[in-house]
């Protein structure tokens, strides 16, 4: 004999699987927002500990994100394609008569994450020659600390910054002498590793160069790279001349 279900029954029925199904899905995401809270507790807590400049600043500004917003910055931190990217797709910044500051921007994820590119350039005039540059343009005599900085920013917070420096002497007609170069690194994203090799000097075609060898790895959920990125900074008797940062 078939049996009949008569509607008090079926609603019933409906009601136990609809609380089946709420509380199924209050668990799920009861266990997601453990989870994320505990990634976000987590990289505040990598900030907190951190010895490296600016890691205040980077924990200021990740704590005054929304919740959302922590939890796609980390997304966008651990995802491999904006990790391949600060090490892959850099444009150089071409060679400029300019001793002005130069300053390149490549926007990614609808400019979630940027990629900026910058030049700094200071100088000091030797003794008894304090004037510096003239607004002629006329060289003086003194000390060039020439820098070409790359950086990676998810919603404006500096995650990664690599720079290349060169230190060199003009004579006031020209560059006479290029003293050394070296680099400095600043990076907060924990799936990614990088050291670098001894920075190189050199004074090439009257342009004194800066150049320094990155030695990158990264791991994320069983990928992992390793690329190796040669950063160059090149200055003339007015400062900075063009950079990059590209596979080797």
């Amino acid at each position: 004999m078939s049996k009949v279900i008569t509607p008090r029954r079926t609603a019933a029925v409906l009601a136990v699987v609809a609380a089946t199904t709420l509380m199924g899905t209050a668990n799920a995401s009861a266990s997601l927002i453990s989870q994320d809270g505990m990634r976000i507790a987590a990289y505040q807590n990598s900030l907190k500990s951190s010895t490296e400049e600016g890691a205040a600043d980077a924990l200021r500004d990740f704590d005054a994100l929304t919740h959302d917003k922590q939890v796609k910055f980390l997304n966008y931190a651990e995802d491999p394609e904006n990790l391949k990217a600060l090490l892959e797709e850099v444009a150089d910044v071409p060679e400029t008569a300019n001793p002005a500051p130069v300053h390149q921007l490549v926007n990614l994820k609808g400019g979630d994450v940027q990629i900026a590119s910058d030049s700094e350039a200071a100088f000091t005039a030797d003794a008894g020659d304090a004037s510096g540059i003239s607004a002629a343009g006329k060289l003086h005599a003194g000390w060039w600390d020439t820098t070409y900085t790359v950086r990676q920013k998810i919603f404006g917070i500096t995650i990664t910054k690599l720079s290349v420096w060169v230190n060199y002497h003009t004579n006031g007609s020209k560059i006479d002498r290029v003293d050394h170069a070296d680099c400095g690194k600043r990076n907060f994203n924990g799936a990614v590793s990088i050291g670098h090799g001894v920075p190189k000097a050199q004074l090439a075609s009257g342009n004194a160069i800066g150049q320094v060898v990155w030695e990158g790895s990264i791991i994320y959920k069983g990928f992992g790279v390793e690329i190796d990125k040669r950063q160059q900074v090149v200055a003339n008797a007015y400062g900075f001349k063009s950079g990059y940062l590209k596979n080797i």
